[in-house]
């Protein structure tokens, strides 16, 4: 018995540790994380796609009696945060047109007619939820779900299942690309805050002007005209957003997995 467990142990654990790095991704990208999904879902598709992969995967050098509790643990930590920066240039991407949309409905006026988002469980805005899904439609179109995949085909080759901690450099190329999630949320909502911010001075110039015109009555139906327009234009122009977003996540997937 002992010697058939050394012969599938190769095998066992390196079809562990590919289950665990998978898992983690899976559970950090958009959709599959939703509270929409089942977990036992989730789990049937990540232990089949490990199946898959697993055949290509590098075996793990790790031998049977050189395994223990802290060697575990951090062959663990290693998988996890692995999964979480793959997860993570994905996640980045949609946080930011969620972002975009909770900033230009706070603009219009829209911050107390929240709705439930179905993907998070979250109230938000109903703007932030057609930037999501508009978001997350634009990543299948671009081919972000085959990027993701080379990605992890291309993580056990650059990184393979081993027991150590990521460098200082890693973990600080992956905190600033975090950082970048507000600059996509910027660039959605810039043309909507702009314009509203133009109008509400424009009001406020009025007010001063002209003390018997009812500026806050007129305001509402005009700002939500205006950032409805405006958003309009932004949906027309976030496929380039995201090509762009797409772009730097991939180049962010290829250096810091060399950093790590």
């Amino acid at each position: 018995m002992k010697e058939l467990l050394n012969i599938a142990w190769p095998d066992m654990i390196s079809f562990m540790f590919v289950f665990v790095r998978i898992g983690i991704i899976f559970a950090a990208i958009p959709f599959f994380s939703a509270e929409i999904i089942p977990r036992r879902i989730i789990a049937i598709v990540v232990f089949f796609l490990s199946l898959v992969i697993m055949p290509v995967v590098p075996p793990a050098g790790i031998t049977l009696e050189s395994l223990n509790v802290l060697s575990f643990m951090l062959l663990l930590v290693h998988e996890l945060l692995i999964g979480l920066c793959l997860g993570l240039s994905v996640n980045v991407i949609t946080s930011g047109a969620q972002i975009a949309g909770q900033l230009m409905g706070f603009q219009m006026g829209f911050a107390i007619a929240n709705v439930v988002d179905p993907m998070t469980g979250e109230n938000a805005p109903i703007t932030s939820n057609i930037l999501y899904v508009t978001t997350f439609l634009l990543f299948f179109c671009f081919s972000g779900h085959h990027m993701l995949i080379k990605a992890l085909m291309e993580s056990f080759y650059i990184i393979p299942i081993e027991a150590r901690l990521p460098h200082q450099g890693y973990l600080i190329a992956a905190m600033a690309y975090a950082a970048k999630m507000f600059v996509i949320a910027m660039k959605m909502a810039a043309p909507v805050i702009g314009v509203l911010l133009l109008i509400n001075i424009s009001f406020a110039i009025v007010a001063r002007a002209i003390p018997q015109m009812n500026v806050f009555i007129m305001s509402f139906p005009l700002t939500i005209a205006v950032g409805l327009t405006f958003a309009t234009i932004v949906i027309k122009l976030m496929p380039h957003v995201v090509s762009v977003s797409l772009d730097e996540a991939w180049a962010f997937m290829k250096s810091s997995l060399a950093l790590f």
